[in-house]
């Protein structure tokens, strides 16, 4: 048993897989375009250093934007517990997505939460009551897949894969995703999402700033 044999039992199908390689190198390659478009992006030092932190945030927009346009997910935003962060989330029947950088070269972890140790419960039929081995014999009827992905202008990989209730270890193999080309209207369609966001950031930022001095 792997990941992909979980998956595609509790539903999710080809053309899913193909949706999420399609919108990871789609949300890099905007990011690409937008920082070199941006100043402090692109000059500057601590912005170029910040683009690590973007680079989900940018498969988050291209993931949402596929959604849409091929009506394969139902799409959510959640927070977590401090409510300090939001992310997003795919589903597919029974099947929860959630996205995470890995760094330039692959080596960072997915780190633990507690609202990612909530979604794990959705696996609970692939683990036995007392330990994190997977049972083969059981009939998966839900699933938490993380979708993670990593590299600078460009993504070097993407994979899927089911975390252990521990969040850290995998008692399965992952199942490494077939990157797609991205196509230049779908990187410019991303790249405007991106845009707005940053403008309603900075809005939201001034918005602060007037309230804090009136």
């Amino acid at each position: 048993m792997n990941v992909r044999d979980v998956l595609e039992s509790c539903g999710v199908r080809e053309s899913h897989f193909a949706a999420i390689s399609e919108a990871i190198p789609e949300g890099y390659a905007a990011l690409e375009r937008l920082a070199k478009s941006t100043p402090m992006l692109n000059g500057f030092m601590q912005g170029r250093r910040g683009l690590s932190y973007l680079r989900d945030i940018a498969v988050q927009h291209a993931l949402e934007a596929k959604a849409a346009q091929k009506r394969l997910f139902y799409t959510d935003l959640s927070w977590n517990a401090s409510h300090n962060y939001c992310f997003l989330k795919l589903q597919v029947g029974q099947v929860v997505f959630t996205t995470h950088y890995a760094g330039v070269s692959g080596s960072k972890g997915v780190r633990k939460a507690v609202a990612r140790a909530e979604l794990t419960k959705r696996t609970s039929d692939l683990f036995t009551d007392q330990g994190n081995d997977p049972d083969a014999c059981v009939g998966v009827r839900s699933a938490y897949a993380q979708i993670v992905h990593g590299g600078l202008d460009h993504p070097k990989f993407g994979l899927l894969r089911i975390p252990n209730r521990d969040q850290i270890s995998t008692s399965l193999a992952p199942f490494a995703l077939d990157l797609k080309m991205p196509e230049q209207g779908q990187v410019e369609e991303v790249e405007d999402r991106l845009h707005e966001a940053f403008k309603e950031k900075r809005r939201g930022e001034r918005d602060g700033k007037q309230r804090d001095a009136s």
